[in-house]
């Protein structure tokens, strides 16, 4: 959310030229609802694809899966499949789409619409994912990432802005041998070359980010006798562009395998730090999870961003 912020409060230039910020930005119900808490995480299906892709690994079904976020800067979708393999492991692919909304482009002297400017940034990225004996899994994503801040009709001076790159993803997971079940996991993210805009003397550094996490099961009979259960995650962040060290817990509180409740809290430098909120529903196959991100920014904004995943499971 913060990204959005950043980016909507610079110029259009200024705006394409850090476009590879859209990296750092949270995404699907299921991860944002547990305070991005997740690296750890084995329950995500098709949303390890944008934390760690070796949460892939041991998924049972395949996967098709659209996950949609609403900020008052942006709406972004993502488009995901992902098909296992008992003998190959999984292999996950995605399209992602940025949407900052279209603005006219007027006549200086009268006032006249002349045009129609957009800004997009898009992400195209494939996975895999295997596990490793019966504790470790490991996966990586590559992806190649575009942005286009461009003008249709009679623009004027509105610049044409463009720029590419590719970036990978590794990561990995590690269920201890301890009598509690606990599942430890590391990423590394958008490690490429830098994204180098049209026409732009520099080009600006994707946005690396180290993660580091742990999941845990808490034995509480009374919820084992019901069906229940509860699992804590936490995690710690390291990305320069988000001025240093960050950090989420996340809990949730799971019946009968059909219905979630999840909660977590944000740690992190300035405003983006807050509490998040969600729950999913799963039955034959289908599955719905909705979260919300209340944080400094969004009570700036007035309005707290919205996350939506549903999945097809077959």
């Amino acid at each position: 959310m913060a990204v959005f912020v950043l980016s909507a409060n610079a110029p259009s230039e200024a705006r394409a030229q850090n476009g590879g910020l859209f990296l750092l930005v949270p995404f699907g119900a299921n991860a944002v609802a547990k305070g991005e808490a997740v690296t750890a995480d084995s329950t995500l299906g098709t949303e390890g694809m944008w934390w760690n892709a070796a949460a892939l690994a041991r998924i049972g079904k395949k996967e098709v899966a659209v996950h949609h976020s609403q900020t008052l800067i942006a709406t972004s979708d993502m488009l995901t499949f992902a098909l296992p393999s008992r003998v190959l492991g999984t292999i996950a692919a995605s399209a992602y789409l940025v949407n900052y909304g279209d603005q006219a482009a007027t006549d200086p002297t009268n006032g006249a619409e002349i045009g129609t400017i957009t800004n997009r940034n898009y992400q195209l990225a494939v996975s895999y994912a295997t596990p490793v004996g019966q504790r470790l899994s490991a996966g990586l994503t590559y992806k190649f990432v575009m942005l286009r801040f461009q003008c249709t009709g009679i623009c004027g001076n509105v610049p044409v802005i463009s720029g590419s790159t590719s970036a990978l993803d590794l990561g990995a997971q590690y269920v201890l041998p301890t009598s509690l079940p606990i599942t430890i996991g590391a990423s590394v993210r958008n490690i490429g070359p830098a994204l180098q805009v049209k026409d732009a003397e520099q080009a600006d550094p994707l946005p690396r980010v180290v993660q580091l996490g742990a999941r845990a099961r808490v034995p509480v009979p009374s919820l084992t006798a019901i069906g229940a259960s509860l699992d804590v995650t936490v995690d710690a962040q390291r990305a320069a562009a988000l001025n240093g060290a960050a950090g989420g817990l996340g809990v949730e509180l799971g019946y009968r395998g059909v219905a979630f409740l999840r909660g977590g809290y944000k740690l992190q430098p300035g405003d983006a730090k807050g509490p998040s909120l969600g729950f999913g529903v799963q039955r034959a196959g289908f599955a719905l999870d909705l979260a919300r991100r209340f944080d400094g920014v969004s009570a700036q904004l007035g309005e707290p961003p919205t996350y939506i995943s549903l999945r097809a499971r077959f």
